[in-house]
């Protein structure tokens, strides 16, 4: 027993990201198409139609509700104005990111908030136009302010819902809990909305491995080909930003896959954004990333483009913090520098000079630089025995009691 192999704290170190062979997950012939609902809304517009007010340039009318329902503003009015709602997508200006009913002389005016008044063509844009002893009532919103990250959040979809005509509201909406209608003679109308990232255009492919290591299959645990996706689930992409976006902040997951023995393997892994040389795209890849002009193949400036990469772990040990602050140490390592010793030295250091927690020692604290340190602790399920009278206390994965063996940080 004494000279049986002590367990392996990592299995595999991978890079997942867009290969030369990664297929695209949606049509790249498709050059003309309509708005993607990812597009953020940027404006929204109230007409009426009974005056000659037609749908601005750009922008959607919003004619039935969610099931078809004819939308009907003032219903049970005489002289019916016939108003409507509508929007627009784009990125030339900051998206929405709420939405809101406003009734005059009730409602105090959010500090934020622009309360939508007129119509486009100088009308009065109150929704509930009956008359003297009717509530005025306002379509108000708030647009995002600066400066906006690259992930931020917009208002990406609208639409209206009756709920007399058994209608709710749609998965992952809000619901301005406020009625359209506040006549006595009209159903009950309601405005939704939903909220999403308002990201910028972007081209997904399906993930591929970039690298590996060690480069050769363990006989008892080969490399799952499905690993790149598990890093990227939402895939690998190439996406264009303006140019003066800031960087997100990596995004920490995890995972776990079990082997046909019914053996769990995990998972962790952090996604990041690196330049992406233009010389690489396609002209329809740059017409879909909004590089080219449509009419005259005009490159556009003012733009920067990026790839979504991944760097992840395997082991058979969930010490899913240990590997995220590992994680984000090489991250961070490859885009500082330069350093005396290269990237390749600390991960091939952490996955086999890191010796893995044992009775004898149970806390392992791995210096991996001056400021940057990580505490492993024998897990609670480990097989290997605790000695008798060894004081155990788990706080969590990578918080243990105060003694700790020292990993030195000099390969």
């Amino acid at each position: 027993m004494s000279d049986e192999k002590p367990p392996q704290l990592v299995d595999y170190f991978v890079v997942a990201g867009l290969t030369d062979a990664s297929r695209p997950l949606e049509d790249e012939n498709q050059q003309q198409r309509p708005a993607r609902p990812s597009e953020p809304i940027t404006d929204v517009a109230v007409i009426i139609r009974s005056q000659g007010e037609e749908v601005p340039h750009g922008f959607t009318c919003i004619e039935t509700t969610t099931s078809g329902h004819p939308v009907d503003l003032n219903a049970g009015l005489l002289n019916n104005p016939q108003m409507f709602i509508c929007y627009k997508r784009g990125r030339d200006k900051l998206p929405l990111i709420e939405l809101g009913v406003h009734y005059e002389g009730k409602d105090r005016p959010k500090p934020g908030y622009t309360i939508l008044d007129t119509t486009p063509y100088s009308r009065s844009a109150n929704l509930n136009s009956g008359g003297p002893g009717h509530q005025r009532t306002f379509l108000v919103y708030r647009r995002a302010a600066e400066p906006q990250g690259h992930n931020a959040l917009g208002v990406t979809d609208i639409c209206l819902i009756m709920p007399s005509k058994g209608e709710s509201t749609p998965h992952t909406f809000c619901r301005v809990d406020k009625n359209l209608n506040t006549s006595m003679w009209g159903p009950a109308l309601f405005l939704c909305y939903k909220i999403a990232m308002a990201k910028a255009n972007t081209l997904v492919y399906e993930a591929g491995l970039l690298g590996r290591y060690p480069e050769q299959d363990s006989e008892a645990f080969p490399l799952p080909e499905s690993v790149p996706v598990f890093c990227l689930p939402m895939g690998a992409t190439i996406e264009s930003w303006p140019a003066d976006t800031k960087y997100p902040l990596p995004v920490f997951s995890t995972f776990v896959l079990t082997g046909a023995s019914g053996d769990k393997v995990y998972g962790a892994a952090i996604q990041f954004h690196e330049a992406f040389a233009r010389e690489r795209l396609s002209e329809k890849q740059r017409l879909r990333l909004g590089l080219l002009s449509v009419v005259d193949r005009r490159p556009i400036g003012g733009r920067s483009v990026q790839t979504r990469k991944s760097i992840c772990v395997l082991s058979h040990w969930p010490f899913f913090d240990v590997f995220r602050k590992f994680l984000m140490f090489i991250y961070r390592y490859s885009i500082s520098g330069p350093h005396v010793l290269p990237l390749e030295t600390h991960i091939s250091h952490f996955m086999h000079n890191v010796p893995f927690p044992s009775p004898q020692r149970p806390r392992i604290l791995v210096q991996m630089s001056p400021y940057d340190n990580l505490l492993l602790c024998q897990p609670v399920s480990s097989p290997l025995p605790l000695r008798w009278g060894q004081p155990w206390r788990l706080w969590g994965w990578g918080a243990c009691p105060n003694s700790c063996t020292r990993v030195s940080g000099d390969i």
